[in-house]
C-alpha cells in the first residue's frame, strides 16, 4: 500500500529567544525604557502596571499582556503603591498575523496563562541565567535541563501565540486613570498596618466610606478585592523578610498576625503559588548560593 504524508504547515516559527524574565518589582520600580529589532511579550501578573509603548503611556490590568513590535520604544515602571511581577518574553518571529495582535492590551484566558507559566518553568531549567535578573544581554543556557526543555520552550511560545491570534480577544488600551486618591490612601493605610491583623470593617470605620464605594474602587482599578489585596501586601512583607533571612517561618508568621504558620502558609500559596519553604529555595537557587538565610528557615 502506497502511504503519502501530509506535510504540517507551519505558519508560526520562533527558532530563539532574547530573554525569558519573571519579574518582582519594588512599588516604586521604574525602567527608564528600550528598542530593539524583536518583539517582546510583557504579562502583567499578580497586579496592574504601566507601560509605555512608543510616546504613550498604557495600564496593563493585572491579568493582562501586550506585545510591542521590532523597534517600539518601551517602558514599564509600578505605580508608586503596589509592587507588581511580570512576564515578560523577547524573541525573533516572521509571522505577519502577529502585527494584528501587537499594540493591543489583551485578557490572557486561562489556556494562555498555563503557557506562560509552563514557559517559565522551562526557562528555568533550560538556562542558569536567573529569570529574576535584570539587564541581562545574553541568557546563558544551563546545559543539564531535562530532555527537551528548550523545544518545549519554542513549543509553548508558539502555541500562545497560536491561541492569542485565533482568538483576537482585543480590548482598546486602558489609558492612564485620573488619580483616585481615596485607593491611594487606602492602599498606604494598609500597608502601614500590613503586620497587624486588619479587617475590612476597620478601613472602612477610618475612612468612613461605604463597602460598596471601596469595594467598587478596589475591582475596577486594582482588579482584586480589598482584603485579597491586603493579604498579598502580607505575602509581599513575608517575602522580603524570607530573602533577608532573618527569622523563621514561624516568626515571620507572627509579625504579620496570622493565627497560626499553617494559615499563613495557606496564605502564601494562594497568592504566591508556591509554599514559603519554596519561595525561600528559588530564592536560594536564583542567588547562587544555597546556603542565603537557610539556617534561620524551618
Amino acid at each position: 500500500m502506497d502511504y503519502r504524508k501530509a506535510t504540517l504547515q507551519t505558519l508560526i516559527h520562533i527558532d530563539g529567544v532574547y530573554s525569558v524574565h519573571y519579574f518582582e518589582y519594588a512599588k516604586d520600580f521604574s525602567y527608564s525604557g528600550e528598542m530593539h529589532n524583536f518583539w517582546e511579550l510583557v504579562y502583567a501578573d499578580k497586579q496592574s502596571m504601566y507601560i509605555t509603548a512608543g510616546a504613550e503611556e498604557i495600564l496593563l490590568p493585572i491579568g493582562h499582556l501586550y506585545i510591542h513590535k521590532p523597534n517600539e520604544f518601551h517602558k514599564i515602571r509600578c505605580d508608586g503603591v503596589r509592587a507588581a511581577n511580570s512576564v515578560i518574553v523577547s524573541f525573533d518571529c516572521d509571522c505577519p498575523e502577529l502585527m494584528n495582535i501587537a499594540g493591543m492590551v489583551i485578557a490572557a484566558s486561562s489556556e494562555e496563562k498555563a503557557l506562560l507559566g509552563a514557559i517559565i518553568r522551562e526557562a528555568s531549567m533550560a538556562f542558569s541565567t536567573p529569570l529574576g535578573q535584570s539587564y541581562i544581554r545574553e541568557m546563558i543556557k544551563s546545559g543539564n535541563g531535562p530532555f527537551g526543555c528548550e523545544q518545549l520552550i519554542r513549543i509553548y511560545l508558539e502555541q500562545l501565540l497560536i491561541f492569542l491570534i485565533r482568538g483576537n480577544r482585543r480590548v482598546p488600551p486602558a489609558r492612564k486613570p485620573v488619580n483616585n486618591s481615596l485607593l491611594i490612601a487606602i492602599c498606604d493605610y494598609m500597608e502601614k498596618h500590613v503586620e497587624q491583623d486588619l479587617h475590612f470593617s476597620e478601613i472602612q470605620s477610618h475612612f468612613n466610606i461605604s463597602a460598596s464605594v471601596i469595594k467598587k474602587n478596589f475591582r475596577e482599578h486594582m482588579g482584586c478585592g480589598v482584603m485579597e489585596h491586603f493579604n498579598r501586601l502580607k505575602v509581599d512583607a513575608a517575602k522580603e523578610m524570607i530573602r533577608e533571612g532573618n527569622f523563621t517561618f514561624t516568626e515571620i508568621s507572627e509579625r504579620l498576625s496570622f493565627n497560626t504558620p499553617q494559615y499563613f502558609t495557606t496564605v502564601f500559596r494562594r497568592v504566591s503559588g508556591m509554599t514559603p519553604s519554596e519561595y525561600a529555595g528559588s530564592v536560594r537557587s536564583n542567588s547562587g548560593d544555597v546556603n542565603v538565610g537557610e539556617k534561620r528557615h524551618e
